[in-house]
């Protein structure tokens, strides 16, 4: 097959090798001045480049995609009850028009690693198969050859009715992938409160052990210790005890990588769940939430300037392309950006909360509501957020969308927004009735956090505000209460944070999460100065009832060589645990949130990982209806 390149895509790929990083955009990757040629992105092989990925998963259909950087089909045998002795398919490969490395992505220098040591071929080919009539509830088996090459996987099916016993979901958010992360050791705070256990020794400082093999960072002015695992060490390990844990879905809140739009991100998330580190999506189905990663393409651009709009809108439809998400019948313009999954008696609906309206930006001072201070319960209705997004606007998008793909018109356009006169709301709250109305126990992802301690916070109006902040999602809270969620999933502070949500005072309300701490940073609380000039936590978030920063002080010790070790506490890189029992009143939910903790030798080399729970362990029952009984 030819690559069938139209010219608005060739136009896409080729236009950002020319594009610097967009000023004041942050953690993008750099790009170093070097007398040193670039790399060439290697030859396509045959085989996998992506291994299965499993896809919309439900009781009877199953979508298994792959990628190969060659054009020949591949195809798929799958055995299981329903199938007879087994079922056959030959996959229809399309070719990838935005994976293409940009001259930026070859010339791109990292340190610690050989030039171009981290690219694949130019060749992108997705493959994707459905299965339709499979049995609820029941082990599957397949084996997926590509050009000679062959990898074997299973899954089970959704179960059906009440006859299920119980249900594990594991929700992270924010593993950011990246080449650098194989080096790269991220900020690792702590606590200017409640940092330490009474009996601890404090932290390696300056010119320790420690500082000499991870180094040191600064946050608010004070040296920070890196954290002693890099971040893909960190998602490896993470995603080994998700794996042991033979969960049934998977939810991955957003930010999946360092920029969708910066292609060997994708090489490294996929590396990690369905390559060369594990298969753990060839045998549990992804359930993806767009980020504000999602839409920013890294050394390509960023999320665009006023000049050229389409590094968001390439680097969006980048994820749109990877993933085969279910679609709105009627919006499917929008290509599975928000979607409904049910898995038994657990519904998970994933919203897409990268854009609001009206827009907001604290550097030009747009702003929908009077200025505040203080936390959250000085900010009533008329003070609520309205835009998780202060880098690009709803208009600016269409305009990026329209010069990407010349011919299309408003209809056309891909971002859905979150706003109450968006399709997307409209669609949350049909979607919410009828689960309600099956008694399924709902769940709902989406990236902004709501309700968080962590720098975002604070909504763009307040007086230490933020431009990316999720409050803004707020808006979303009386429908969820009305319709009984039982909790909300989200990323984007990098922190563990359970809050507890009950605007209307019934004792009926949902647990809010974030979840960010999949394997990039570990920030602890949004710091302010105080009259003395301290730095001191904001906490705005007065629904907070639990955070791994405010509420999991370190304990530290000398080891038998004498040199401190940390024995217990702290923030770590982890994911949450959902467990769904079926019991005679209804069901119970176990919400575990987990801790991949480091067990390292007297020279800090790491010896393993140990699964912890932190100590918020939240059990709660919910009727047949589905919904979580009052308090």
């Amino acid at each position: 097959m030819n690559k069938p390149l139209s010219a608005a895509l060739a136009a896409a790929v080729l236009l950002p090798l020319a594009l610097a990083p967009t000023a004041g955009a942050a953690a993008s990757p750099a790009t170093a001045a070097s007398a040193l040629p670039a790399a060439v992105a290697k030859d396509p092989a045959p085989g996998f480049r992506v291994l299965p990925y499993l896809q919309a998963p439900s009781s009877t259909p199953m979508t298994i995609n792959w990628i190969s950087e060659t054009d020949e089909p591949g195809t798929i045998s799958m055995s299981g009850p329903g199938l007879g002795k087994s079922a056959k398919q030959s996959s229809e490969p399309a070719y990838l028009d935005l994976m293409e490395y940009t001259q930026a992505e070859l010339d791109e220098q990292i340190a610690g690693l050989e030039q171009g040591s981290w690219l694949k071929s130019n060749s992108n080919y997705k493959h994707s198969v459905t299965f339709e009539d499979l049995k609820p509830g029941k082990t599957c088996n397949y084996t997926v050859t590509q050009s000679g090459e062959t990898h074997s996987a299973a899954f089970k099916t959704a179960p059906k009715g009440e006859a299920w016993k119980n249900v594990r979901i594991i929700a992270f958010s924010d593993s950011e992938t990246e080449p650098r992360g194989r080096t790269e050791h991220r900020e690792w705070e702590l606590s200017p409160v409640n940092g330490y256990t009474a009996d601890s020794l404090k932290r390696p400082g300056t010119d320790s052990l420690w500082d000499q093999q991870f180094g040191m960072t600064t946050r608010y002015g004070e040296p920070t210790l890196r954290y002693p695992l890099d971040q893909s060490t960190a998602f490896n390990e993470n995603l080994k005890h998700i794996q042991a844990a033979d969960p049934d879905l998977v939810m991955m809140a957003g930010d999946l990588t360092q920029g969708s739009g910066y292609q060997p991100t994708w090489d490294e998330f996929f590396g990690h769940v369905a390559g060369e580190h594990s298969d753990l999506a060839s045998n549990v189905p992804l359930l993806p939430a767009l980020g504000n990663w999602e839409t920013y393409a890294a050394l390509n651009g960023g999320y665009g300037t006023d000049a050229d709009r389409t590094p968001a809108v390439i680097s969006r439809n980048r994820f749109l392309d990877y993933f085969s998400l279910p679609r709105d019948p009627q919006h499917p313009e929008y290509k599975g950006s928000y979607y409904r999954v049910d898995h038994g008696p657990v519904t998970v609906l994933t919203l897409d909360s990268t854009n609001g309206r009206p827009d907001e930006n604290t550097r030009t001072g747009q702003l929908t509501g009077e200025k505040f201070s203080g936390d959250d319960t000085n900010m009533d209705a008329a003070k609520l957020s309205t835009d998780t997004q202060g880098e690009f606007t709803f208009e600016s998008h269409v305009q990026g969308f329209k010069e990407l793909f010349p011919g299309s018109t408003d209809k056309d356009v891909d971002l859905p927004n979150m706003d109450a006169a968006s399709a997307q709301w409209e669609w949350a709250e049909k979607q919410l009735a009828d689960a309600r109305a099956k008694g399924q126990i709902v769940l709902v992802q989406f990236h902004h956090a709501a309700y968080s301690n962590g720098v975002h916070g604070t909504p763009p109006n307040h007086e230490h505000p933020d431009n990316q902040s999720g409050t803004a999602m707020r808006a979303y809270t009386p429908m969820f209460e009305e319709h009984g969620v039982a909790a909300v999933i989200s990323g984007h502070d990098e922190m563990f944070e359970r809050s507890w949500v009950d605007e209307d005072g019934d004792g009926r309300g949902f647990h809010s999460y974030d979840v960010g701490v999949a394997a990039d940073g570990l920030r602890g609380e949004k710091l302010v100065k105080n009259a003395e000039g301290e730095y001191e936590p904001l906490r705005f978030n007065s629904h907070s009832q639990w955070s791994a920063p405010a509420d999991e002080p370190e304990t530290w010790a000398e080891d038998a060589n004498g040199v401190p070790q940390l024995v217990s506490g702290g923030l770590h890189h982890g994911h949450l645990q959902i467990d769904v029992a079926n019991t005679a009143q209804g069901a119970e939910l176990t919400l575990t949130p987990v801790q991949i903790f480091p067990q390292l030798d007297s020279q800090y080399q790491l010896e393993k990982t140990e699964w912890r729970a932190y100590d918020d362990v939240v059990r709660f029952a919910v009727g047949k209806d589905g919904a979580p009984l009052a308090k």
